[in-house]
């Protein structure tokens, strides 16, 4: 009886350590636990992409029998890391590193949101165990454990690596052209998430895609891809939009690289020796993706006629591509930590002279004074790159998008500021909301302890319910959250997210993404859906607004029959009418409602704040 209690005690203290055994479609593996939440690191979804499969389409692993020990991440990709803004990079990495992570709160039974996070970094670095603040910024034990949801992170070829296009490797596939191969990684890591994730508690029919930077990039960019079909049901893109490469400009710049290590022989020659070379040398003299508050991607996706027919543009004015649910959003400072330190009133004007034309510079110094010292000049400068790069181009893909389908798009603006001195004069940075959505704040060096406030609480547990949220219904939205409102072209309401978020903001930056509209040529979107906006020039209104009871709007006299809706703070629709231009709300509770007034070609979108 003694052994049998002993054996017992060390069966339990074995399965409290290790967690819990998965069968994967490939073998079993065996993860560990990490506080309530089962943890999984370092699960291979594709063979590794060496020697003769560097630069061919991920495949499948080799099945095993044997339980696979996933207690600690896989090498990160092969990569030049420089820090956001800096110069001096270190070549890291093994080629060896298609793998990506899991955490859950519960496996087997459970049907949770699934949360799918792909990292940035230009494109040419980063991965999913990185290390920022002193913390691992991208592990998913909060969150999961938190948000009662599961998380992956999945790791994808970088640089070259993982998006060169050459002539030299056009034969090995069928549609005669190449390049994508990262793109290839994201959707094979997808497939194991469809084909295996039930197993740890996740519900296939609830797959959120998130990313940031060029991971916000990568997210943007499955939306236009027919092979990301079905592989997921909502996307989240920070601080980013999708960026496609036209094919003959990739494989040009991909001849030039490949030129620079070798020139003599054919162009396949030219690749089985480039196949020789370790990858280190592949990587080694990269440029930084940021430099001076520009940002950079020098590695693109590629229109290839096989992952992706179009640019992305095109695909959402079209209305042909993967309709779902979208956030999408940008921070107030993006370039704060890789503009120079020191701006002076001369480098503002500089800037502004080189990329606005000479037309539109007045109305720019008005809109980004160079001022009469280097602290106004530098905050004019790091405003100037953060719209041009992020508040503009943010603008015209969820306005884009929201006109091309029925799904909802819900934008956000993060303002908030970190609690630390030392950082909160940079403002709201690149990267610096991906501490709050994954709660690693409070682990890291500079955030932890009596540094972190009750506002960035406030803050990170907000992100949390708000993603999670939105991974398992489609909608931010819930109770004890600010009400965030769907978003729609002509009113560009969106979400300011700090720790006093209340969900009423409308028009962001407006005249300065006017500028840089103007600044490109930019043609706006129409809808392929057959619904046009109103136009801005209509002087659509609601009153009384607030109202206590009572509220009526006026409506065009040309329209002889017209589709209100109403909807309340949590997204229930209260009323549904034709031809009614007033409504009670008397017995309703105070907060935002919103209203959405539909003819047969034209739409309109409000909200009505109700008061008691």
């Amino acid at each position: 009886m003694m052994k049998l209690i002993v054996s017992i005690l060390s069966f339990l203290t074995i399965t409290s350590v290790k967690g819990q055994t998965i069968t994967t479609q490939f073998g079993p593996i065996q993860g560990n636990m990490n506080g309530s939440v089962y943890q999984f690191l370092g699960i291979p979804f594709a063979k590794p992409p060496v020697g003769n499969l560097r630069w061919k389409a991920p495949e499948n692993p080799t099945a095993w029998a044997s339980v696979l020990n996933t207690t600690s991440f896989a090498p990160v990709c092969p990569q030049k890391s420089f820090d956001q803004g800096g110069t001096n990079g270190t070549v890291i990495g093994n080629e060896d590193c298609l793998y990506l992570n899991v955490w859950s709160p519960e496996v087997n039974t459970a049907n949770l949101p699934v949360l799918v996070f792909i990292h940035g970094g230009g494109n040419q670095q980063g991965s999913a165990s990185e290390v920022n603040g002193g913390t691992e910024m991208f592990f998913g034990k909060n969150m999961a454990e938190r948000g009662n949801a599961v998380v992956v992170t999945i790791q994808y070829r970088l640089g070259p690596l993982g998006f060169l296009a050459h002539a030299g490797l056009e034969p090995e596939n069928v549609q005669g052209t190449s390049g994508n191969y990262a793109v290839m990684d994201q959707l094979l890591a997808l497939n194991w998430v469809k084909n295996n994730i039930s197993q740890f508690g996740g519900d296939t029919t609830k797959v959120m895609i998130f990313g940031e930077s060029a991971g916000g990039i990568n997210v943007g960019n499955l939306l236009t891809t027919p092979l990301g079909n079905g592989l997921f049901q909502r996307a989240i893109i920070q601080s980013a939009v999708p960026m496609i490469s036209d094919y003959s400009t990739a494989r040009n710049n991909g001849t030039a690289y490949v030129d620079s290590f070798i020139v003599v022989g054919t162009d396949v020659q030219k690749i089985a020796y480039m196949r020789s070379l370790p990858s280190d040398s592949l990587v080694k003299d990269e440029e930084p993706p940021i430099s001076g508050g520009a940002v950079g991607l020098t590695w693109q996706a590629v229109v290839d006629n096989h992952v992706f027919f179009d640019l992305p543009m095109n695909s959402f004015q079209s209305g042909n591509f993967n309709h779902v649910p979208l956030i999408i959003g940008s921070n107030s400072e993006e370039m704060s930590l890789s503009a120079p330190a020191t701006v002076f009133p001369l480098m503002v004007s500089a800037l502004i002279s080189g990329y606005v034309p000479t037309p539109l510079q007045a109305q720019a110094t008005a809109l980004y004074p160079p001022g009469s010292n280097t602290t106004e000049a530098r905050v004019s400068y790091i405003n100037l790159l953060t719209d041009a790069q992020f508040t503009a181009t943010t603008r015209r893909v969820a306005a884009c998008v929201s006109m091309n389908q029925s799904e909802p798009v819900f934008r956000y603006f993060f303002t908030h500021k970190h609690s630390v001195a030392a950082l909160s004069s940079f403002g709201s940075y690149h990267g610096m909301e991906l501490f709050y959505v994954f709660n690693n704040w409070e682990n890291a060096t500079l955030g932890s302890g009596p540094l972190f406030s009750p506002q960035d609480d406030s803050v990170q547990n907000a992100m949390l319910q708000y993603w999670v949220n939105f991974a398992n219904t489609g909608n931010p939205n819930g109770a004890g959250l600010a009400t965030w409102s769907g978003y729609q072209s002509t009113t560009d309401c969106y979400l300011e997210i700090k720790a006093t978020s209340n969900g009423t903001q409308c028009g962001l930056r407006t005249a300065e993404s006017d500028l840089w509209d103007e600044t490109i040529n930019y043609t706006p979107c129409t809808s392929s859906l057959g619904i046009e906006s109103l136009s801005k020039d209509f002087s659509f209104s609601i009153f009384p607004n607030p109202t206590s009871g009572k509220t009526q709007w006026n409506i065009p006299l040309e329209w002889n029959y017209f589709e209100v809706r109403i909807v309340n703070p949590l997204g229930n629709l209260i009323f549904k009418g034709e031809n009614s231009s007033v409504i009670d709300l008397t017995d309703q509770s105070e907060g935002i409602y919103f209203i959405t007034i539909e003819s047969e070609n034209q739409q309109f979108s409000g909200k009505i704040i109700k008061n008691m």
